[in-house]
């Protein structure tokens, strides 16, 4: 984005192009007498390009991730949970979300819940 002004420092007019180039050249022709043109980097607009790049790549999280949460149990469960939430991640991290990754989620979720059960049996 650019900005044309006149000698006592008023706008003059705006533009906003692709390239700091274009907009320079946009707004000598719109305002061939102005004293000053200036343009803002593009770095913002880059940025904000990127962040928006980088979210639509990455997969929103799946709800059944939570449930492999191992942190805030004691030591000795934790040592039983955590390699079944390190394999969740894992197939959230390398399968394409569809109906057969959510069964895997759901039976290995099973699978720690009768883990976790077999170590406080009595």
């Amino acid at each position: 984005m650019g900005q044309a002004f006149d000698r006592d420092g008023n706008v003059l007019g705006s533009a906003e192009g692709d390239s700091m180039r274009e907009v320079l050249d946009s707004l000598q022709k719109m305002h061939p007498g102005a004293e000053e043109i200036r343009i803002k980097a593009m770095r913002e607009k880059i940025e904000t390009a990127e962040r928006t790049a980088a979210a639509a790549s990455t997969p929103p999280p799946d709800p059944m991730e939570q449930f492999f949460a191992y942190a805030h149990l004691p030591a000795h469960l934790q040592a039983i949970s955590a390699p079944f939430g390190q394999l969740a991640t894992h197939i959230v991290a390398t399968l394409p979300r569809n109906p057969e990754r959510t069964v895997a989620l759901r039976k290995l979720l099973e699978a720690k819940d009768c883990a976790v059960r077999a170590l406080l049996f009595k």
